[in-house]
């Protein structure tokens, strides 16, 4: 039995690349899941006027997964085309994200240590 492989269109040799795009992937799955948290709990708000009405219609979270799969795939497949460019734009987006997270978590912790016990 053979292995089945991936296209060359998608195949990264680069295990760095792949690691990235992942953490990229998975830090976008975080913050809608402390966002919704947060905005949900009434203990934040969000800052874009179209979010909030996807989080008050309960369909936040599924639209910011595939939202940030689709991202991270147009990524992974542009990544031959340009590698430079594909990694400037990943580590910029992680570095935001990144964040974006951090002040999220931030937010949460105010929320836990404040409320009484």
């Amino acid at each position: 039995m053979t292995p089945v492989k991936a296209p060359k269109a998608v195949r990264i040799e680069s295990r760095a690349v792949r690691c990235i795009l992942c953490i990229l992937f998975c830090t976008i799955v975080v913050d809608g899941l402390l966002t919704e948290f947060l905005v949900r709990g009434g203990y934040g708000s969000e800052i874009n006027p179209l979010l909030i009405t996807l989080i008050d219609g309960g369909s936040f979270l599924p639209i910011k997964i595939a939202g940030a799969f689709f991202a991270t795939l147009f990524l992974w497949i542009k990544y031959d085309d340009e590698p430079k460019a594909v990694r400037r734009v990943t580590l910029a987006a992680l570095a935001v994200y990144t964040a974006i997270v951090y002040w999220n978590l931030a937010a949460c912790l105010f929320v836990l240590l404040t409320q009484p016990i």
